[in-house]
């Protein structure tokens, strides 16, 4: 195949993609009563004293945080901490945490958990491989803090929501709440993996 053909193609692919990963304008499809529920437990939330904002690093709103203490303690090998003692963009966490949002009943849905029948399991990986509101609460937090935090569906999931394979396993326009408990911090190592 010669090199223009495969250019156009590519271009072709990739701007179609583009163009249908959470950038329509298609509103039809859009539960207005989900979006408008989820809006108004952000609203709720930064108006209760409890929680206090945190801009998100990519700009594009606040999320709502408070100190917990939710989960038991766990001994676990200390590695060498960032000097100022909170996660960089590009380190890798130890956490043990658990996700959640709430549904038009009320009611808490639990979507992923280390605790319970995972038995406290620690989930390592990079800062940077968590959705915006998130990774922004990490590179805030000190080895050993416990927070809960409430993340609106632009930091989240966004509009499209999130999927495991064709099953939607959260909706867009989803308002996520964590529990997280920071372990450890792993700062990047670039030579990691150069042999």
């Amino acid at each position: 195949m010669n090199k223009k053909l495969f250019a156009s193609i590519t271009l072709f692919c990739s701007l179609t993609l583009f163009a249908s990963c959470g950038m329509d304008d298609n509103t039809s499809d859009i539960d207005e009563e989900w979006k408008a529920y989820n809006e108004q437990q952000v609203a709720d939330v930064s108006k209760n004293t409890d929680y206090q904002p945190r801009k998100s690093q990519s700009d594009n709103g606040s999320i709502y945080f408070k100190y917990i203490d939710f989960f038991a303690e766990t001994a676990t090998k200390s590695t060498k901490i960032t000097d100022d003692g909170t996660p960089y963009f590009t380190d890798s966490v130890a956490i043990r945490y658990e996700g959640s949002f709430l549904l038009k009943d009320g009611t808490k849905y639990t979507f992923d958990t280390t605790e319970g029948d995972n038995n406290g399991r620690i989930l390592r990986s990079r800062v940077s491989g968590f959705v915006d509101g998130f990774a922004t609460m990490l590179q805030h937090m000190h080895k050993g803090d416990q927070v809960e935090v409430v993340i609106p569906y632009l930091l989240g999931y966004g509009t499209y929501g999130n999927y495991s394979g064709s099953v939607q396993t959260i909706p867009g326009y989803t308002t996520l709440r964590f529990k997280i408990y920071l372990l450890d911090i792993i700062p990047d190592n670039p030579d990691e993996f150069k042999k």
